[in-house]
């Protein structure tokens, strides 16, 4: 806490709340789990995002005939797939 909180724990904490209300701890607790389930969600969509895309490869990989290599999948992996850029948040 910013004013009673000594400065040996205010220069060894990450983040200094300036108030000394406990109601502004709760909202910053709030926050915090947010930011971390959000984080959590984006992190799972690209996981399914590059599963998916490196399945679509291989298989159009293993399906291709000799003479016909497919470029499509191909390209996706060197241009990037369009969700790549998408955030997972509601």
């Amino acid at each position: 806490m910013g004013i009673q909180g000594t400065e040996v724990a205010k220069e060894s904490s990450d983040s200094v709340i300036m108030d000394d209300n406990f109601a502004s701890v709760a909202t910053v607790l709030k926050w915090g789990r947010c930011v971390y389930n959000n984080i959590q969600k984006f992190i799972q969509f690209q996981l399914t995002v590059n599963v998916a895309t490196l399945v679509i490869n291989f298989v159009a990989a293993v399906s291709a005939v000799e003479g016909n290599h497919p470029r499509a999948p191909i390209s996706i992996l060197k241009e990037g797939s369009p969700q790549a850029g998408c955030i997972g948040v509601e």
